[in-house]
């Protein structure tokens, strides 16, 4: 990598974690309300019901005029239908998705990753420029500031307020658009994620610098010719190293 000036990161897995797995914190607010319910099963059917409310309502309802609440109402409620629990009515699916929608707002939730905190204070004493580019809505400036990092970046990008997501080259070219005062090129910019599609190869194709958050392990041996293995960190901390002593991390592998 050429001298990095700007490092952008992704939050779900990267910057931040689940306290508890989705499944196991949908079933502890139903008991709240006295609905007991299995958490393996809201799992499964929250990933089933991802995927058909992406389909239909992209970018969490941004492409076809949806507000985030009501995005998110409709997922919490049709994953507890799904989940077998159709004996629940409106008023109860509604007092749910309220719940679970502030919670997920807050560091109720959320909490950071091993080294977040270290790995940012560092990279801003190196005068590089931090930034957030992430597929999220728009709570995401509330839940950096409750979890005490919204401080540490020059900007913070979601993708349902910018209107595009990774991995389109739209929304890294807007991230260079918020230091274009200092002239940073895409080549001396990183972005670091977990994700290997939207992250990774979307940073590199937007000419960008990338780093993979990941086991690799966790990666098919098809994955695996794609990625340069330089490239993948087993813990968040590691980036620290590879954006400001490249040539070590290459002589090191």
């Amino acid at each position: 990598m050429q001298r990095i000036r700007l490092a952008t990161f992704d939050v779900t897995n990267t910057l931040l974690k689940f306290k508890l797995p989705i499944g196991e914190e949908y079933s502890q607010t139903s008991k709240l309300y006295g609905i007991q319910s299995d958490a393996a099963q809201l799992n499964a059917a929250f990933k089933r019901q991802w995927i058909v409310l992406n389909q239909q309502h992209p970018n969490f309802g941004a492409i076809t005029g949806l507000a985030p609440q009501a995005w998110w109402t409709n997922l919490i409620s049709k994953t507890f239908l799904d989940a077998g629990y159709d004996y629940l009515d409106q008023t109860q699916l509604q007092t749910l998705s309220r719940h679970l929608f502030k919670a997920y707002t807050s560091k109720v939730c959320w909490q950071m990753q091993r080294g977040t905190r270290t790995l940012l204070q560092n990279l801003a004493k190196a005068n590089i420029q931090l930034g957030v580019i992430s597929n999220f809505d728009t709570r995401l400036q509330a839940i950096l500031s409750d979890v005490g990092l919204l401080h540490n970046f020059d900007f913070v990008i979601d993708s349902y307020s910018a209107k595009v997501k990774k991995p389109n080259q739209k929304i890294f070219n807007l991230a260079l658009g918020h230091v274009k005062h200092l002239d940073i090129q895409p080549e001396q910019a990183v972005h670091i994620g977990d994700d290997l599609e939207v992250d990774y190869l979307g940073a590199r194709s937007a000419g960008w610098n990338a780093l993979l958050l990941t086991k690799k392990e966790n990666l098919s041996p098809e994955q695996l010719k794609i990625v340069n293995p330089n490239h993948i960190l087993n813990e968040l901390g590691e980036a620290e190293k590879h954006i400001l002593q490249p040539d070590a991390v290459r002589s090191r592998n």
